[in-house]
This record gives structure tokens, sequence and C-alpha cells, in this order.
């Protein structure tokens, strides 16, 4: 995959060079939904949950939230995540 350009909202001085990260050929699960805690977060998952299962019914699918979107996630739901999901999403929606 190319190369992108990537906005860094905290300081648009320097634009960052980044590579998206490998997508499977094929969803696997256990597939994690992460809310990260912004307002409609949850409606937004819930869509994306809704269409995954239509595409796939039998697809194991692990919701977990972070406590506030403030912060970085605690280390717990960190391990949680790694321990339980084999691929995650994370959502954020305003």
């Amino acid at each position: 995959m190319s190369e992108r350009e990537i906005l860094d909202p905290t300081d648009e001085r320097r634009a960052l060079r980044r590579r998206p990260a490998t997508r499977p050929a094929r969803l696997e699960g256990p597939v994690g939904l992460v809310d990260i805690a912004k307002a409609r977060g949850d409606v937004f998952l819930d869509e994306i949950e809704r269409l995954l299962r239509q595409r796939d019914p039998g697809l194991e699918i692990v919701r977990l939230a972070k406590p506030t979107f403030t912060k970085p996630a605690p280390q717990d739901l960190r391990d949680e995540i790694t321990r339980r999901c084999r691929t995650v999403i994370q959502a954020l929606a305003d």
C-alpha cells in the first residue's frame, strides 16, 4: 500500500508520513469494536456491528469502551483488547 499524508490536528506545521495498518484479506474474529467515548460513537458502532453481522452472521464481535476520550485507554482495557480480539475497529463520532 502506498504512503499517505496524515495531518496531525495537534500540530499541522509538520505533516506526518505513515503507512496505513496492514489489513487482512478477510475479516476474522473476534473483532473488537472499541468506543472511545465520544458522543454518538456507540451509534456509529451499532451500525458497523449491524453491517458486519449482515455480511458474516457467524463473526464474533466484542464491544468494548474507553472510560473517557480525553485520556489514552487504561492499561487493563488495552490488555483486554489484546487478549480478546484478533481485529480491532475504533470509532469516534461527534
